[in-house]
């Protein structure tokens, strides 16, 4: 990272009074923090690292600059080689802003390997943490297990499928793969269909001496819908349409989408088309039927919530609910450790290597880390908001808004940027991040964007702020 990107975040990070997915701010000035380990392993553990900038205090919005910078330095190096349980090797770089030098620390990635990257005199779980927005946490006992069960070693999807056999293979499906995948067939895998082919793609596996499926050649290869046989009932899609903006409205078509992964996307994504409004248009000097939100970033949507999926959890449905003004669709389980909102696009990562493979042979997943992009692609030339992105401890859910919101200016779209990084604003926050704007322009955005149910208010009086709705 050179100093020119460094100085250019930093300003921003500034000028929306905010620090990021990927930055951190410290007022330290003579020495480093205690506690400055979190802030490592936190960044350490992000897909793509961080950077800790020492002499900003957050809480003023200012530069306050270094005056010990060597000592800082080298207890800095004390933590990196001593004190993490992989040694990192991170950038220093000193700059000077406004007259004042501060002390940027760019934190490496860690090997997904040595993941998680944590503090070795508290241990694990407690001593590892990760970055969620602009904080960072302690990892969960769930997360940690992700870490864990993300390995090549402990791949999910690669695990035994309980209660299949090998015979529960469709080994004509198998050879429709074979054929459409160029790849595959220059291997000389074409039309032979043995145990050390299906091996190979991960189908199927040695399992205490036999050949059984796999969890994700089951539920991809399956004669039969999976969903037949516990535990995998509820690796389905649940559809639901509703009248209004909300969940309390009278619903107007549901259902519940089983049988292969394949066969989800596709009727999951039959199910959309035949819920959205579609309307004729007039292209050049033809009438075409438009839909109201573009195909491709549908499909592109319902096909990475299927494929990404947390299949450990067996609790629960992926949804797709359909609302009068917008679409979300939900998968269980969050962003895998180290993945985030903000790198979303960049970080080609999949919980599930085996099924994201094999669906890509089937034509189902774009080119890795690019589908976020066409989404957003095609959204913009339907002239409708970027897509929103949601990442809880148990869920990640993507929203596609409608034609309500097409009308959002600039000034709207930065308040839902900045409120996805810090979850919640209030007016005076809004000054800062549009320096230069009215107060009463400002009262507006925000009225029209709680009008247009993109936000709510919460608090009274002084204390009033503001969180988005969805």
């Amino acid at each position: 990272m050179t100093k020119d990107e460094i100085i250019k975040k930093i300003k921003y990070g500034l000028e929306i009074s905010s620090e990021l997915s990927d930055l951190e701010f410290k007022t330290a000035t003579d020495n480093i923090p205690n506690e400055i380990w979190r802030s490592i392993s936190a960044f350490a553990n992000r897909r793509g690292g961080g950077l800790i900038v020492f002499g900003v205090d957050e809480r003023q919005n200012a530069i306050t600059g270094c005056n010990n910078l060597g000592q800082m330095q080298t207890k800095l190096t004390e933590v990196f080689n001593d004190k993490m349980s992989f040694i990192l090797r991170p950038e220093y770089h000193v700059i000077e802003i406004d007259g004042k030098t501060i002390l940027a620390v760019n934190i490496p990635e860690c090997p997904k390997d040595y993941m998680p990257c944590y503090f070795k005199p508290v241990g694990l779980p407690s001593g590892a943490y990760i970055r969620e927005g602009n904080t960072s946490r302690k990892i969960t006992d769930n997360e940690f297990r992700t870490y864990v069960a993300t390995s090549k070693e402990f791949q999910f999807d690669l695990s035994e499928a309980r209660g299949a056999e090998r015979n529960d293979i469709s080994t004509e499906k198998v050879e429709i793969l074979l054929t459409q995948s160029e790849e595959l067939v220059k291997r000389g895998a074409e039309h032979v269909i043995n145990d050390a082919v299906l091996e190979n793609l991960g189908v199927v596996s040695l399992f205490d001496g036999g050949y059984k499926p796999t969890v994700g050649g089951y539920l991809i290869f399956s004669k039969d819908p999976p969903q037949k046989r516990s535990p995998y009932n509820r690796y389905a899609v649940r559809c639901i349409h509703y009248k209004g903006s909300d969940p309390s409205s009278e619903i107007l078509d549901s259902v519940d989408v089983i049988g292969t992964l394949d066969v989800q996307i596709d009727e999951a994504y039959k199910f959309i088309l035949k819920n959205i409004t579609k309307k004729s248009v007039i292209v050049g000097t033809k009438r075409v039927e438009k839909y109201e939100y573009p195909k491709e970033a549908i499909r592109e949507l319902v096909a990475n919530a299927i494929i990404h999926r947390d299949y450990k959890i067996i609790e629960t449905y992926t949804q797709i609910r359909i609302f009068q003004d917008r679409v979300e669709i939900t998968n269980p389980g969050s962003l895998p450790p180290g993945v985030t909102v903000d790198n979303l696009k960049e970080a080609q990562f999949s919980r599930n290597s085996m099924i994201a493979a094999r669906l890509k042979d089937m034509k189902y997943l774009e080119e890795y880390g690019r589908g976020i992009d066409i989404v957003v692609k095609k959204m913009t030339e339907w002239g409708l908001p970027s897509p929103l992105f949601r990442n809880t401890v148990n869920s990640f859910e993507a929203i596609l808004l409608g034609e309500t919101y097409q009308d959002i200016n600039d000034r709207q779209i930065k308040i839902i940027d900045v409120l996805l990084i810090k979850g919640r604003l209030a007016a005076s926050d809004c000054l800062k991040i549009l320096k230069g704007t009215p107060r009463a322009t400002i009262n507006s955005d925000l009225k029209k964007l709680k009008d247009l149910g993109v936000i709510v208010t919460k608090g009274a009086s002084v204390n009033t702020y503001y969180t988005l709705a969805f």
